[in-house]
């Protein structure tokens, strides 16, 4: 009989149509059912309607039975001012209505709920976007406008009960509620005008608010891997603080204890916990864990394949969702016709690929490194699931079309565009957004590389084969043209998510391409650069370690560069992987050069220093996001490509934030999450950090390793403080995401945990919004590029 999910794989023509969503597990739907202790009426019957006002485009009025209405087109026929005049990542402009208040406490709620009803003929996600202001000891929003916004994806034509947790919020001095969504243009089915109807707005207190900030998780739960675990590797789940009692493991079909223990409290540096571990238990099968009158939900004993696989049709569900220029069923129309890209006498419509992320805005290193997961997840799945195979290679194709189309032949390439809209497809109008265009050598370094990996992973005879490897060679001289012609000079455009590049991970990059047209080519020529790129990486690892207040010495972390004066971070983006890649295909490519073992000696110091990122965050599995030197915000020009849209508080802050970590001795601190400001959420970080980890074990054959990189997708997927699925429709507890234009999107990746302000402790509110709560293409890459490695490990 086919499971629930080979029945919808089977259902949407296996992956031509978005797979259904299920809310049955969502957040949302729980906290809608949990018990109100006192609420108070801010619209109602009881309440005045004349405290409510209009602010921005449409109209607004109270109906008779106490319910709002707010209307607008769909579209305008001119930006809003201040916008630029092709109305790059513009929308239309916002519909609001809001209610002030003079400095109310609300400190005794911890919810907000009210009913609202949609009527937007056409349009695949309507939602609003709830917000608050606080003018208490912390303001809300905070200075990068990043807090106090929720913006919920509602059923189109249907009242919706929605509800918003907010136990963390600051709201000691609340001034106003807002209610508001943004005109985002018309897809080919959206009509001319939408139409929202407010009733009932409460706040609330409910019993057992969900916590969003902190290490500690509720008492009522038990936070665990809710993909299960390998029979091999350790299988603990984690309570609050200190408890002693004993636990069973329940076989799911039987009913049977299959094993017992005690439940063993341990302290480490974030707190005290009580953890269960039923690591000497390997039996494969479904179970759930018992202690007491707490029983978790069921997971599973098994291998990778059988725990995980469900996970890939799922991110490949969220990839194909995201395809620009295509029609996705229930999603939109054939989009962007008229985003266009120039370049001297020629002109190409820049759409194709993914939509990158929530804003359906588009970048074309996210696309390619996408692409090459695909190809490179198929790879491993090809000999024991032929049909998932098959339809990865297939969505991977798309991919490579627009890695393709986008090249004007000279080293120049279309790159990335804003956008937030849906565009009229009409060239020659308004909305005719400029795509950027430059050549670029890290850009060309990149993407060489990944046109000779995908080529690589070809069969013969695909006619895509040799026209990635002719594209790969011509690309890399490209960038070795540029490069040496201005070196490092040649920064990427301020939006490129290669922004941040450093000089290190930009020779990393140039090395990796490099071994692999040397694995394709055998011409010496790229085996030479390879080697030469690599020295610069080399010489900018810390070697010697640096000692700690307690006599540790930590060694194999990078720094941005040969000078040692600042060391590599990531924060919402991350490319951490690309340092052990390049290693990993030198190796491979180079198998009896004089430096093997110098390069052999530089993994296993990386593998070491990710032992060591992962103590500070037990009994969580995510790693650390890594040590900082307390001066490098004073390297301006490197803290400027790190931190985009940041003022002259940001080095302030540096300061604060690098306390709020651990201190290893007078001149590094150990963060847990990155320095960062405007931009946060870690998924990228410990995805890309988990894929550098599996890359070093299976150079060095290191298990741990292994471990410690599947640990990063369990703590994705239910064993953090939050008890929660990062990925929407796997696992329990998945809550909505930021995702405005498309919907939910079943296997969906938000940025990520951030932290408050200057903390060093997870946060991560129910309050939907962009940057942490925003959708991700390039996540589902990394995630299925991660799974590519353990899928190899177990061939192994």
């Amino acid at each position: 009989m086919a499971t629930k999910i080979q029945r919808e794989i089977a259902y949407s023509n296996w992956l031509h149509k978005p797979l259904k969503v299920d809310v049955s597990n969502s957040l949302e739907l729980a906290s809608q059912k949990k018990k109100i202790m006192h609420r108070t009426a801010i619209l109602d019957s009881t309440t005045s309607a004349d405290v409510w006002m209009h602010k921005g485009a449409g109209s607004f009025r109270m109906l008779a039975n106490h319910t709002l209405e707010l209307t607008s087109p769909s579209i305008m026929d001119r930006w809003p001012e201040g916008s630029p005049s092709d109305g790059d990542y513009s929308t239309y402009g916002p519909v609001a209505v809001f209610r002030a208040f003079d400095h109310v406490n609300w400190e005794d709620f911890n919810r907000i709920s009210f009913e609202i009803y949609p009527d937007c003929p056409g349009m695949a996600n309507p939602h609003i976007k709830v917000a608050l202001r606080n003018d208490g000891k912390i303001k809300i929003p905070d200075v990068y406008n990043r807090e106090g916004f929720n913006v919920i994806n509602l059923k189109n034509r249907e009242w919706n009960f929605c509800t918003m947790e907010i136990p963390d919020l600051p709201r000691d001095e609340i001034t106003e509620l807002k209610f508001l969504y943004d005109m985002y243009g018309k897809d080919r089915a959206t009509g001319d005008n939408l139409t929202y109807m407010i009733k009932n707005v409460y706040v609330e207190r409910v019993e057992n608010p969900d916590i969003s900030k902190g290490w500690q998780p509720r008492n009522i739960d038990l936070v665990f891997s809710h993909n299960g675990y390998h029979p091999d590797h350790p299988k603990t789940m984690i309570l609050a603080e200190s408890q002693e009692s004993t636990f069973s493991v329940i076989e799911v079909d039987s009913g049977a204890e299959k094993f017992a223990g005690n439940v063993q409290p341990v302290t480490t540096t974030i707190g005290t916990f009580s953890i269960v571990d039923f690591s000497e238990f390997r039996e494969i099968g479904k179970y759930t864990v018992k202690i007491g009158d707490l029983e978790s939900k069921p997971f599973e004993i098994g291998s990778f394949a059988d725990r995980w696989e469900d996970s890939i049709w799922k991110s490949l569900n969220f990839i194909f969702c995201e395809r620009c220029g295509c029609p996705v069923h229930g999603i939109h129309g054939s989009c962007h016709e008229d985003i266009l890209a120039r370049h001297k006498d020629g002109m190409i419509i820049f759409n194709g690929g993914w939509h990158d992320a929530g804003d359906v805005s588009q970048q074309l290193v996210q696309t390619a490194e996408v692409a090459c997961s695909l190809y490179e997840m198929a790879n491993q799945v090809k000999d024991h699931n032929m049909p998932l195979y098959l339809r990865l290679i297939e969505e991977g194709e798309w991919g490579v079309d627009f890695i393709l189309k986008t090249r004007f032949g000279d080293g120049y390439r279309a790159t990335s565009a804003g956008i937030r809209i849906w565009s009229d497809g009409i060239i020659g109008n308004m909305d005719d957004m400029q795509a950027r265009v430059h050549n670029n050598p890290y850009e060309n370094f990149i993407c060489s590389g990944i046109e000779a990996q995908i080529a690589m992973f070809m069969n013969e005879g695909d006619i895509l084969k040799n026209k990635l490897i002719s594209c790969a060679i011509q690309d890399f001289q490209y960038a070795v043209e540029q490069f040496e012609a201005n070196g490092f000079a040649s920064k990427p455009i301020f939006w490129e998510h290669t922004y941040m590049t450093s000089e290190s991970l930009f020779m990393a990059t140039a090395s990796w391409a490099a071994s692999l047209i040397y694995k394709m080519t055998g011409d010496e020529i790229y085996a030479h650069k390879a080697v030469n790129y690599l020295d610069y990486v080399v010489d900018s690892q810390e070697r010697p370690g640096i000692r700690t207040d307690d006599g540790q010495v930590v060694t194999g972390f990078f720094y941005r560069n040969t000078t040692k004066q600042v060391v590599q971070h990531f924060n919402h983006q991350a490319r951490e992987h690309m340092y052990m890649m390049a290693f990993s295909e030198i190796l491979q490519s180079q198998p009896n050069h004089s430096k093997r073992a110098s390069w052999l000696e530089s993994v296993q110091d990386y593998g070491a220093y990710v032992k060591f990122l992962t103590a500070f965050t037990a009994p969580y599995p995510m790693i650390s996001s890594g040590i900082y030197h307390v001066d490098e915000h004073k390297e301006s020009e490197s803290f400027e490509l790190q931190h985009l849209l940041v003022g002259e508080e940001a080095t302030e802050r540096y300061t604060e934030q690098l306390k709020q970590g651990y201190r290893l001795n007078e001149e590094y601190y150990l963060k847990r999450f990155p320095v960062w400001f405007s931009f946060k959420g870690n998924t990228a970080i410990v995805l890309s950090t988990g894929k550098a980890a599996s890359l070093a074990g299976l150079m060095l054959g290191d298990r741990e390793l292994l471990v410690i990189a599947e640990s990063q997708l369990q703590w994705m997927i239910g064993k953090n403080p939050f008890n929660q699925s990062l990925m929407y429709g796997e696992g329990y507890n998945f809550a909505q995401q930021y995702t405005v234009l498309s919907g939910e999107m079943v296997g969906e990746i938000p940025v990520g945990v951030q932290t408050f302000e200057n903390e060093d402790i997870p946060y991560w509110p129910q309050m939907n919004s962009a940057t942490y709560k925003e959708v991700w293409v390039g996540l589902a890459g990394k995630w299925l590029s991660l799974l590519a490695d353990l899928y190899e490990q177990e061939k192994r």
